[in-house]
């Protein structure tokens, strides 16, 4: 009798999902933010790159490719910054890019990278009163009347 040898199947890796975490302390002031595996289209733009997250919508412009990348990275934690800053949290930016965009991936001269980042804010919510901007429209001067 002979034996046979099983050999176990190959594992099939299945593709990282981007995820995003967001934790804050009691106090409110101090935020750590994590986001992981984001994918990021790279294309040529003129004679620059344009860098563009898939998972999320947000873009960066360089004139190579290492400074779109760093410009991304860069921008991107200030955008988490503010959206903490102002909304208290990081749920409005957490939205997928724009079918047009999602259409560039198809582009040959199109390059992927992922994008994983981890940071601390220190967020001072400040209370005012300002709730925008009011325009005002200038009265205009004609033969001795205000209009």
């Amino acid at each position: 009798m002979a034996l046979v040898k099983k050999t176990p199947k190959a594992s099939v890796a299945k593709p990282a999902k981007a995820g995003a975490i967001h934790l804050k302390h009691k106090d409110g002031e101090h935020h750590v933010v994590g986001l992981g595996n984001i994918r990021v289209l790279l294309l040529p733009d003129g004679s620059g790159w344009f860098a563009q997250g898939l998972e999320i919508d947000y873009a960066a412009q360089g004139e190579s490719l290492e400074e779109a990348k760093k410009e991304f990275e860069d921008g991107l934690e200030a955008m988490v910054h503010e959206h903490i800053r102002v909304h208290g949290d990081i749920k409005q930016l957490l939205q997928v890019a724009p079918n047009e965009i999602w259409n560039l991936a198809n582009d040959p001269n199109a390059k992927f990278a992922r994008y994983s980042q981890v940071s601390h804010h220190h967020v001072i919510r400040e209370k005012t009163n300002y709730e925008g901007i009011a325009y005002l429209i200038a009265a205009t001067h004609s033969a001795g009347t205000c209009q």
